[in-house]
């Protein structure tokens, strides 16, 4: 395919001062966008006073190889912060055409073991932020008529991880909030995706040397670059990407049981046809819950005969 190129295109990535957003802002860049770095600086957990180095030094790296940039310091998990950061975007450049919610944090803990606040922390920027940022930018680029927005989600959301529960609930969240935006989204010309990394960043485990080079995080932005480019024309995907392995995940749900009789349903009915009830072999992808759930209302309305 052709070179994908993002002259004249604008372009925002959160958490962009370190790992994973570094390498999508220097990719977009290198490829023509013009890129608002936006990072607080924040260390790890998200609770200190932040530093304003990480962004500014990856603006300088942009304007040294010929590109543009400008830093923002903003907090994407403060409303007024994420509008801020919005019309930092707009006033410099007049538009916004892709918006990659990249921006973290991690606390780890137990069910049992972690606060209130701590869970707060996680979702407030994974999910809280990327819906102000989302939501801030989203006017501009329905006026445009165009837009496409990368959501940043995890396997760890998908699957779980022991130590990790306001993480995981935080990243299955976006999955959601994907999925309701890419209904209203498409009508306006804009896409809205995800990509679930792998890579090495200060958020990982440590990895052994020689395992380092093989998930930089450039392999990712590899992705992010595709899910945000005007050739994209994908909507509500999940995108699995690093370590040179690139897959799609998906929402299944299985065929089922139909019962003739509803109310003849029971506790021991389900137990003894769990394996009817839970076999995936052809297995259904809704466009979206309606028409899940209209399946079953279709049936119930040809019983009683109103169809």
């Amino acid at each position: 395919m052709a070179r994908i190129d993002f002259t004249g295109r604008v372009a925002i990535v959160t958490g962009g001062g370190r790992g994973l957003g570094r390498a999508h802002a220097l990719e977009l860049a290198h490829r023509g966008a013009s890129v608002v770095v936006n990072d607080a600086g924040f260390n790890l957990r998200g609770d200190d006073a932040g530093d304003a180095a990480p962004a500014d030094e990856v603006v300088r790296a942009i304007a040294a190889a010929g590109g543009r940039a400008v830093a923002s310091h903003h907090d994407i998990a403060r409303p007024q912060d994420a509008r801020a950061l919005v019309d930092l975007a707009l006033s410099r450049w007049g538009r916004i055409d892709v918006l990659v919610n990249n921006a973290g944090n991690s606390r780890h803990g137990l069910l049992t073991e972690v606060p209130v606040e701590d869970f707060r922390a996680i979702v407030d920027v994974h999910l809280i932020g990327s819906f102000l940022v989302t939501q801030a930018a989203y006017p501009a680029m329905v006026k445009a008529g165009y837009g496409r927005i990368v959501l940043t989600t995890s396997q760890v959301g998908f699957f779980g991880k022991i130590d990790s529960l306001a993480y995981a609930a935080a990243k299955a969240g976006l999955l959601g909030l994907m999925h309701a935006i890419k209904l209203d989204s498409i009508s306006h010309g804009i896409l809205i995706n995800a990509i679930s990394p792998f890579a090495l960043t200060r958020m990982g485990a440590i990895f052994p040397k020689e395992l380092e080079r093989l998930i930089d995080p450039a392999q990712v932005a590899a992705g992010v670059v595709w899910l945000a480019s005007e050739a994209c024309r994908l909507n509500g995907e999940i995108l699995v990407a690093g370590g040179g392995h690139f897959a799609v995940a998906r929402t299944y749900e299985s065929r089922g049981i139909d019962l003739d009789d509803p109310a003849s349903a029971s506790a021991e009915m389900v137990g003894e046809r769990w394996e009817e009830i839970a076999d995936m072999d052809d297995a259904l992808i809704y466009s979206d819950a309606l028409q899940a759930v209209g399946a079953t209302f279709a049936r119930l309305k040809n019983m009683t005969g109103l169809a």
